[in-house]
This record gives structure tokens, sequence and C-alpha cells, in this order.
């Protein structure tokens, strides 16, 4: 009779909006599914050529190198990746640490195109893997499960992931896995989620900083276990000198021309691009510098002020206080990219799960909804942007600015709208007993 009337309290409390929601992608289910297909189906027709692009090549060239006894992050990578007709563009040197390309290895076994389909292969996997896991708290309802998948897939940084066979899509998956190993107590399997994460990508080390805040000591331990483990079968297996020469490229991933780059949309970098707006003066890097250690620790001080202020969910969870830790690992990061954007598919899956159970206030869904909406609209600016150019013949000066802030405005909003459910989300029966009329 109890649980009766705890769930006649829990649809009472759900918004008017959650219905319709539902309702409407239920109804757009299989067409959403059909154009995420159609859309891969795409992608992927000619994507043997992708595989002599930048980051594949990179992530190639790198481990081709320690494979064969080389120091990536001291000599110049430019002769291997030529032999291999890869390009590498400016990056010369191996930039991602030691671990990612120790673990890179067993691919370049292969040539250069098969690796790339193996890679691609490997990663349409860890997505489907962290699609059914973040769905699987939803209702048993397949044509909404459907068209949320296929929102996902539609979603543009996905695309990016995959066109430049970058590596978010399996930290994603290890996020996934973190939050739900976190829920369920499972503290050794939750730590090493986060430590592998941390060993092959470096910047997911600030979800530390909520382990800490919500006194996950045992998570702690095993996080730092796995690290210290990792990080000795790789200064073994890579050799010490060449996994600390890893700690050379660092000055150039943080350096104000890597973060003044347009499609670099880290919150450093948005203090950077606003100075250079004001003047390029060398004067003003001290200022800047000041500005962007302000900007980071406003942001960590604000999201620990989240974590202190929030409560748990109904069934007891934690997953609206890591979904903002996620968003805020993204926007901490030295340098960030559109594909870094993939990782906010956890947030979006946790926004969508509390939102159907009546319990995120109505306030996050519009942000939310208005960081998804934004950075599919600047799809198709892109793609004007593109077509104008071969029209033009150039690219226009102006080009990259609707995406970099198009790009700015989605994480803030998103940031926004993950704040707003760590500390504004309670349990529906609270939210009920709350909203109840005093009787007297």
């Amino acid at each position: 009779m109890k649980n009766s009337t705890a769930a006649n309290r829990t649809g009472e409390t759900a918004p008017a909006s959650g219905s319709l929601f539902a309702s409407l992608l239920r109804r757009g289910s299989i067409w959403l599914l059909a154009v995420a297909l159609i859309y891969a189906f795409e992608l992927f027709r000619d994507f043997s050529a992708l595989s002599t692009q930048i980051d594949f090549s990179h992530y190639y060239a790198s481990a081709l190198a320690m494979r064969e006894g080389i120091d990536p992050y001291t000599t110049d990578l430019t002769p291997i990746a030529a032999s291999l007709g890869l390009d590498l563009a400016e990056m010369k040197l191996a930039t991602y640490p030691p671990t990612f390309v120790l673990c890179f290895e067993p691919l370049t076994l292969l040539p250069p195109v098969p690796a790339h389909w193996v890679w691609a292969g490997m990663n349409v996997v860890f997505l489907a893997i962290a699609l059914y896991l973040l769905l699987d708290g939803l209702p048993a309802d397949t044509d909404l499960r459907l068209a949320l998948a296929g929102l996902a897939i539609l979603y543009a940084p996905v695309t990016d992931n995959f066109f430049y066979a970058q590596t978010q899509i399996l930290i994603l998956l290890l996020l996934v896995l973190f939050m739900r190993w976190m829920k369920s107590g499972r503290y050794a399997l939750a730590g090493s989620a986060l430590a592998l994460a941390v060993l092959l990508k470096v910047f997911p080390a600030v979800l530390v900083c909520y382990l800490v805040l919500r006194r996950k000591e045992r998570a702690i331990a095993y996080t730092g276990l796995g690290v210290v483990l990792g990080g000795v079968v790789t200064l073994v297996l890579v050799g010490v000198a060449r996994s600390l020469h890893f700690l050379q490229v660092l000055p150039f991933l943080i350096s104000s021309d890597f973060l003044g780059r347009p499609e670099n949309v880290a919150l450093a970098a948005m203090v950077t691009h606003l100075f250079r707006a004001v003047s390029q003066a060398a004067r003003l890097e001290l200022a800047r510098r000041v500005a962007v250690l302000i900007a980071d620790l406003g942001l960590l001080a604000l999201t620990a002020h989240a974590t202190l202020k929030s409560s748990k969910l109904s069934d007891g969870g934690d997953e609206h206080v890591i979904a903002l830790w996620v968003v805020a690992t993204v926007l901490l990061s030295p340098t960030a990219w559109m594909h870094y954007l993939v990782l906010f598919l956890l947030p979006f899956a946790v926004f969508v799960r509390l939102h159907l159970r009546g319990e995120a206030p109505p306030v996050a869904a519009g942000l939310e909804l208005a960081s998804y909406s934004i950075v599919e609209l600047l799809m198709v600016v892109y793609l004007a942007l593109g077509a104008l150019a071969g029209w033009m013949r150039q690219v226009p000066a102006w080009a990259p600015v609707p995406s970099m802030v198009g790009w700015n405005i989605s994480l803030l909003l998103a940031y926004a709208g993950a704040y707003l459910l760590a500390v504004q989300t309670m349990p529906a029966r609270v939210a009920a007993a709350s909203a109840a009329p005093i009787r007297r």
C-alpha cells in the first residue's frame, strides 16, 4: 500500500511536459533511428579515406615509433608518417599519454587502413555498450529507447569522434561504468574504470574531486591503486625515460597559442579567446594566465558547492552530481575539442531519466535541450559555411567565429543545466511532500 502511494505521488509530481516529451519521442522513434542510420552509413561510406588524416595518423605514427623502440615524445614522427602516407600536420611529436600509446601499439601490426577500420569498429562497440547502459534506467519502452538512441547517434560530437578517429567514446564508456559501479557500491570496479580513464587521457582525474567531496575513501583508494599499477606497467613496458618525456609536451598543450585556437572549447580557451579579441599584445599574457586560473578555480569551487548542497535521489543514487562533474571535467580540461562533448551523452541521459521520473527541475530541461540543439544547429551552419567557402573559393576570415561562439554557449548551457540538476533535484516523494498543502 505504501509503495502504491509513493508511486502515485511520483506520477503526480511528474512535469506535464514529461509525458508530451516522451510521447513525441515515441511517435518519431522510427524516423529518428532511420535518419541516424542513414547518417552513419554516409559517414562510413568513404571511411577509408579518413585513415590518413591528422588524429589517427598521430596515434598510429606514435605507437609504431614506440613499438620500434623510438621515443615518440622527442623524435620527429614526420618520416615515419610520410613513409605510410599519413598526415601529421604540425603535430610532429607524440602528445598522448604513454599508456594510451602503449595500448594502441597492437593496431600498428596492421597497415593503417585496416587498423583504422578496426579502431572504428571498436568505437562502435564502445558506443553501443555505453548507450545500452545509459538507456537501461529508462522505462521499458522500446520506441522511447530507439528514439533516444537515434538522437545520440545524430549528436554532432559523436560524428566528430568517428570522423577524426578520436578516443572520447572510450572515455564515455569508462565514465558510464564508473557511475553505475559507484551507485551499486562496487568501488573497486568504479575506481579501476576511473583510473584507466585517467591513464588514457589524464583530464578525467578531475572526477577524483567528486570522490573526495563525497568522502568515498574506498573508491579513492582503488582509483589511486589503479593509477599506480597501470603506471608501473607502463613504465616497465615503455621505459622510464620515454614515459617521463611525455611531460615535455604538456607546456605545448597548455600554451596560449594552443588555447587560442578557435576550435578549442575548454574554459581556459574561452578566456583566452576573450583576451585575443581585445588585444594580441604580449603584455597581457600574465593577465590572461591569472584570468584562466581564476576561471578554472571558480568553476571548480562552484561545482564543489553544488556537490555539497545536493541531495541523494529517490533510489539512493548520485548520478545527477556525477553528471555535473563530467561537464565540469570537459570545461576544466586544458584543451577540449568539439568531440569532447560526446561525454555529455552521460548528463543528457541522467537528465532524461530524472525528467521522466518527475525529479528534474523544469529550467534544467530547457538548458539541456538548448545545449543539444545548438550543437546540432552548428552542424548546419558548418555545412553552410563549407558551401560558401566553396562558392567563394576561400574560407572567409570570420567563418570560425559562429562555431566557436556556439560551442562555447552550448558548453555553458550544459553546465548550467547540470548545476541546476545537482542543486535542485530532490526525490519525487520529497517534492510531493513539500508541494502538498499544509492541513490545519
